[in-house]
């Protein structure tokens, strides 16, 4: 790997506080690659299971699933959907951050480079609930259902699934170089803040 320009940076978010929208400005401003939803195909390729499998559950973990997955754990020899999907995303965000200075988003991608021992810049995005209901609601992302319930659900779903790999809860502010909230602050400020501090972290890397 050529030296590093940037830092990796990972953004964790709240659904529907703009973590997408930022993260693909910031990556253009950088030169660097992001990665989102290009996890699919290459996560279904190592872990086995389909692509559809991988955007359903690439983040998504129910507490009733959890549970089941836990109860049918008690076989050595069980390996659930959840988890080998998990391993797969986990074995490409390490893959990634090795490989180049490049954008992570969510998927406990901060803490998996951190455990890893890879330094990275981590930021969490979060917004006033009515903001991020607004926000979806505007996208079309809650389909038939109500949009409030549906942003409820999806909290939910990621709250679950990043606790049950990190055994951290979502948003914890010490899991973070830098929380924003996109609300308050508008997502050019966020841009501008992510975007300054990495540029600063780079020129620290070159003399380290």
């Amino acid at each position: 790997m050529s030296e590093r320009k940037y830092p990796v940076i990972t953004i964790s978010r709240e659904f529907g506080a703009g973590g997408h929208s930022i993260a693909r400005v910031v990556s253009e401003r950088l030169g660097i690659p992001y990665y989102d939803r290009d996890f699919a195909k290459q996560a279904a390729a190592r872990s086995g299971y389909s692509q559809e499998d991988i955007d359903r559950e690439g983040e998504n973990l129910s507490r009733s699933a959890r549970f089941l997955d836990n109860i049918l754990n008690n076989s050595a020899s069980y390996f659930s959907s959840h988890d080998a999907i998990y391993q797969a995303q986990k074995e490409l965000i390490l893959q990634f951050a090795a490989e180049q200075d490049c954008i992570i988003i969510g998927r406990c991608s901060n803490l998996i480079l951190r455990n890893a021992g890879i330094p990275s810049l981590d930021i969490f995005l979060h917004a006033d609930v009515n903001l991020r209901t607004e926000h979806i609601q505007k996208l079309g992302l809650n389909g038939k259902e109500d949009p409030r319930k549906y942003l409820t659900k999806m909290d939910n779903l990621r709250e679950t699934y990043f606790k049950t790999y990190t055994k951290h809860e979502l948003g914890t502010y010490h899991d973070y170089d830098l929380c924003l909230d996109t609300g308050t602050l508008g997502y050019d400020n966020c841009i501008e803040i992510i975007t300054s501090l990495a540029k600063q972290q780079g020129l620290n890397l070159k003399h380290q």
